[in-house]
């Protein structure tokens, strides 16, 4: 079983490919929280692949590990796919596992397109497509580790938790606040997307417009990268300009 967690397919394209290479299924986080289920065993190939917010865990995913148990599983790993940096990412899910009496037999890293436009360009697309195929590349080294049960931590462009803890709790902590949302009325269609794609919810629709309901969210940026009439933005009004993105290589 391969867990994912994915706003704009990044994750969900990994995890289909690595569920497709070793005859696994893969689900999604959001819908085993939805179930209930915390528990996995006698999996033959048990693995968690997830993005790195702010050199990070999300919040849903820190709060995920903290619940899961894995029990008679024959080869496990965690997968954390970066932009720019894996930060803390590893790290951190280590330490909630061990708190837990548990461990991964290994940690990968994947590099993918950053989705987060208040600071990355995605109209620029050979940017993208160079991020694409180094993942491509990074992901076929990856898969071969896996299907060869390779045990150890092989997770690139990490940074020391003094340089991440403070700074990267701090931002993550302001950035995910959903005051810096807002959304274009007459742009919106009101289709609705955003609220019923929401992981944690924190949209509902009012007039036919989403509204933010909760105070802070995953900040996974979804609802922004699959509004259909990019009606949402994000903060400074870069995102306005700094495009849409899914990949294309998976359904979201």
């Amino acid at each position: 079983m391969i867990l994912y967690f994915s706003a704009t397919g990044n994750g969900k394209y990994i995890a289909e490919q690595i569920a497709e290479k070793t005859d696994e299924k893969c689900m999604s986080i959001v819908d085993c929280i939805c179930e209930d289920k915390y528990c996995f065993s006698n999996e033959k190939i048990f693995g968690m692949v997830v993005p790195t917010y702010f050199w990070r865990l999300p919040r849903i995913v820190a709060e995920y590990l903290g619940k899961l148990r894995i029990e008679n599983c024959g080869y496990t790993f965690f997968l954390a796919s970066y932009g720019t940096t894996t930060g803390e990412a590893g790290s951190m899910a280590k330490k909630i596992m061990a708190h837990n009496g548990q461990n991964f037999d290994a940690y990968y890293s994947v590099i993918m397109p950053d989705t987060w436009t208040p600071v990355f360009d995605l109209t620029n697309k050979n940017r993208v497509d160079k991020w694409l195929s180094d993942g491509k590349k990074q992901l076929k080294l990856v898969i071969g580790n896996i299907m060869s049960k390779r045990k150890g931590n092989f997770i690139d462009r990490k940074l020391p938790k003094w340089v991440t803890a403070i700074p990267a709790a701090y931002m993550y902590a302001t950035e995910r606040k959903t005051k810096n949302l807002s959304v274009n009325k007459d742009m919106c269609v009101g289709c609705g997307i955003c609220a019923k794609k929401c992981p944690v919810g924190a949209i509902q629709m009012k007039d036919g417009c989403p509204v933010w309901k909760a105070e802070e969210c995953e900040m996974c940026l979804g609802c922004l990268h699959r509004c259909p009439k990019f009606a949402i933005s994000y903060g400074n009004g870069k995102t306005d300009r700094h495009g849409q993105y899914k990949n294309p290589y998976t359904r979201i």
